[in-house]
């Protein structure tokens, strides 16, 4: 009964969700039938630490057996892919049935919405209508090759609203406030987005929406109030064309120097990036961060200027902290591919953490694995190439 202990027994899994994709698949024993008695059963079972050998009955009452790891996969797919229909949502502060697109059914119409505009940044770095990325499966970084039509799409906004994005979609960057506002915007939503598409099973905790909350009342304010000041925003150009594109938002726990950044407890400040080439054959590179976050990230702003490692530093930046990121297909191969071990690494130090469980089952505190000197990049990853 593996599969389903390392389900059950797994804090950060919301089982219910596994189990119903299996429910309906009818895989590892389970089935419509016995679900319901089967789950009363899984909740009544006591702490790990607790359990007993007469627990494990439960497994033989309702004739169970595990899955293989093909089976695995493909139920955890097919939970993903449920996570992203039951996440489906309109981020605009307007956002009701008053104001949204409307089926004939009065639902509000969610539209495939494009983290990177499709017509200028993806056109640019795409290669015969493709591009690549890269994505943690199976235990290793694979790349895969996408049409961009496709490429860094999400759920989050009706056809009426996605159209806030007009400043950034339709018009050459300026670096005005505005523009600035709304990379720093979608950075978030995406990656909020994305949050919560695998927060219906994946269990982030109650902080985790509430910073989720939080920051999207700062941004609906000031979008309410076209206050786009709210936003600080860095602009650092490379001189070559780089055809790389990333959009995402993330919080550091250190900054270049190995300095712990004080967070608060009220709300998680992350900063929001956007990296894209430009039509004079340059690279920019956007850092945006809330205006009243400047204490924890403007001096690290000023340490990505100073070091003279920028793209040692924005590789660190993209590749431990964001899979939103594009690229050329050739380029990819023949540049990123060579990172994909050391990538893996930087995820696992990164992004997963440990947790402590107490006599009683519950979940006290996480221990990071991220060391402070990470940013200095001791895996030499380098997106950019030449």
């Amino acid at each position: 009964m593996t599969n389903y202990l390392n389900i059950i027994f797994n804090p950060q899994i919301r089982y219910e969700k596994i189990f119903e994709v299996m429910r309906d698949r009818r895989k590892g024993g389970l089935s419509h039938e016995i679900y319901e008695e089967f789950i009363d059963s899984i909740k009544s079972l006591p702490p790990l630490h607790l359990i007993q050998q007469s627990d494990f009955l439960i497994f033989e009452k309702f004739k169970l057996s595990d899955i293989s790891e093909t089976d695995h996969q493909n139920l955890i797919k097919e939970v993903m892919r449920r996570g992203i229909l039951d996440s489906k949502k309109c981020w605009h502060p307007d956002a009701n049935t008053d104001t949204c697109n409307l089926d004939e059914n009065g639902n509000i119409v969610i539209s495939a919405a494009h983290s990177l505009q499709n017509n200028g940044i993806l056109s640019t770095i795409a290669e015969h209508g493709h591009v690549m990325s890269y994505a943690f499966d199976k235990s290793e970084i694979e790349g895969s090759r996408l049409g961009r039509n496709l490429a860094s799409i999400f759920w989050g906004f009706c056809n009426k609203h996605d159209a806030i994005f007009y400043p950034i979609e339709t018009n050459p960057y300026n670096n005005t406030a505005e523009q600035n506002f709304l990379f720093a915007y979608r950075a978030f939503v995406v990656s909020s987005h994305k949050k919560l598409e695998v927060s219906t099973w994946i269990n982030y905790g109650e902080q985790s929406e509430n910073d989720i909350l939080q920051n999207k009342k700062i941004f609906d304010d000031a979008i309410l109030n076209k206050n786009y000041s709210v936003i600080k925003t860095e602009v650092i150009e490379l001189e070559l064309f780089y055809p790389i594109a990333v959009s995402s938002s993330f919080y550091l726990d250190y900054d270049f120097n190995g300095n712990l950044i004080p967070h608060s407890d009220d709300r998680m400040e992350d900063i929001y990036i956007t990296l894209f080439p430009t039509a004079n054959n340059k690279t920019l590179f956007l850092v945006s961060y809330f205006e009243q976050d400047s204490h924890l990230y403007k001096n690290l702003v000023t340490q990505l200027k100073e070091r003279d490692n920028l793209k040692s530093d924005i590789s660190i930046l993209i590749a431990a902290h964001t899979e939103n990121v594009y690229f050329n297909p050739i380029y990819y191969k023949t540049f990123i591919d060579q990172h994909s071990e050391d990538i893996l690494k930087l995820i696992h130090e990164t992004q997963f953490d440990f947790a402590r469980i107490d006599e009683n089952g519950n979940v006290t505190n996480n221990i990071s694995l991220t060391p402070n000197n990470y940013l200095n990049n001791i895996y030499n990853v380098n997106f950019f190439g030449y």
